[in-house]
């Protein structure tokens, strides 16, 4: 049955982006020969994060607006976002520990600055090791709420579009960043951000514009002078991609003309093709080939959030929807299972092959689908949908989620 919910078509994006990012790690084990062929002409995992992000910018300031002020966006967003990320992180460590999944060195070297740097939720801007690689994500998610709430504070978020052709820019004319050139402690960032939060959601007229502001600073600094080696050449882009997202949400609910969403999306993906091919130049890899997966990846996300909203008042499968809700669990969880069963998806891997495979991939998808419907059941809806006193949780069940 289809869903005509407001938001499935968000929900059905969601889930798509996870599908590509589900299949870009699975096919390491399973279906390798056809990521041999789809390998040389899409990326498939920096389209689904890069989906993922356009969602978020389209409805992460949109949820801050309909709160009305920082300290109900701040506390939805950790209700939302840190139960999860916070299990998964524990059950990780314990597997590592246990021996079932490799861990980084570092974390066992490290582990008080790493576990300070997750708590902050920007480990990957920190320069130390990550628990599980699909956290570096929610580093970039956490950096976008940090500046959309310092433009709230000041009230210029309704400039999203400017903010957006602003970051191209100067993703363009500073690329590649200079990685991890503060080499700042995660202690101090830290420390910085719970001060700059505790002013913020005080709700202190003097204290909170400053501490937003600061955040928002602090935030826009990492991403260009602290930047992992991965992403100098599209690390300030992604910041550019979420706004273009806020830009389109703008001109959907009238309060930007279509084509400043259409000059933000425009000169944003100008700006990633002239990156990626620097990036191709760096790694003399600058073939036709390449170019091609290039724009081939930036067409697939941006072609599926072009063309969900063309359709989104037409019904959406029932169950892509339903994937959509609980694609924060998807992405989260996804990488971990892969791990746990690498033994066995490495055996099926070499022993069957084609069509034989697909049994095997099904298998695994099941599996993950109800893995992850138990933790959006019993550890996500518990801490986001419970209902305090305070009547500005009530509204919380019929909003739009961010999934990472």
């Amino acid at each position: 049955m289809p869903s005509k919910t407001r938001l499935a078509w968000l929900d059905a994006l969601r889930a798509i982006a996870a599908l590509l990012v589900v299949y870009a790690h699975l096919s390491h084990y399973l279906l390798r020969s056809v990521r041999g062929v789809s390998a040389e002409w899409l990326n498939a995992g920096p389209a689904g994060v890069m989906l993922f992000f356009l969602v978020s910018g389209y409805i992460i300031p949109a949820s801050l607006e309909r709160h009305g002020d920082l300290r109900r966006f701040w506390a939805g967003r950790f209700r939302r976002l840190f139960p999860l990320y916070t299990v998964v992180a524990l059950l990780v460590v314990a597997l590592g520990v246990a021996g079932v999944v490799p861990l980084d060195p570092l974390l066992a070297a490290h582990p008080g600055p790493a576990a300070v740097a997750h708590a902050t939720m920007l480990p990957f801007l920190l320069g130390g090791p990550l628990v599980t690689p699909v956290f570096w994500t929610l580093s970039f998610e956490m950096v976008f709420y940090l500046l959309v709430a310092a433009l709230f504070a000041v009230r210029l978020h309704r400039g999203s579009g400017i903010a957006a052709l602003v970051l191209a820019v100067a993703a363009v004319v500073t690329a590649p960043l200079t990685p991890r050139l503060l080499g700042v402690s995660p202690v101090v960032v830290a420390v910085l951000l719970v001060l700059g939060l505790a002013a913020v959601v005080s709700g202190r007229r003097l204290a909170v514009v400053p501490a937003a502001v600061g955040l928002g600073v602090l935030a826009l600094t990492l991403v260009v002078l602290n930047q992992d080696p991965a992403h100098v050449w599209d690390g300030v882009l992604i910041l550019a991609v979420m706004f273009t997202g806020t830009t389109v949400y703008r001109a959907d609910h009238g309060q930007a003309g279509w084509w400043q969403a259409g000059l933000a999306g425009a000169v944003v993906a100008g700006a990633l093709l002239i990156n990626w091919f620097a990036e191709l130049t760096s790694l003399h890899a600058l073939i036709p080939r390449y170019c091609v997966r290039s724009v081939l990846t930036l067409t697939v996300f941006a072609g599926a959030f072009a063309l969900a909203m063309a359709l989104r008042r037409r019904p959406v499968p029932h169950w892509l929807a339903g994937l959509g809700r609980i694609s924060y669990s998807l992405y989260l969880v996804h990488y971990t299972l892969i791990l746990v069963l690498a033994p066995v998806l490495t055996w099926l891997g070499v022993h069957l092959h084609g069509v034989a495979e697909l049994p095997a991939v099904a298998g695994y998808l099941a599996l993950l689908t109800g893995l992850s419907w138990l933790t959006h059941r019993y550890v996500e809806l518990p801490f986001s949908t419970r209902l305090p006193t305070q009547g500005w949780y009530r509204r919380r069940a019929a909003e739009p989620t961010l999934e990472a």
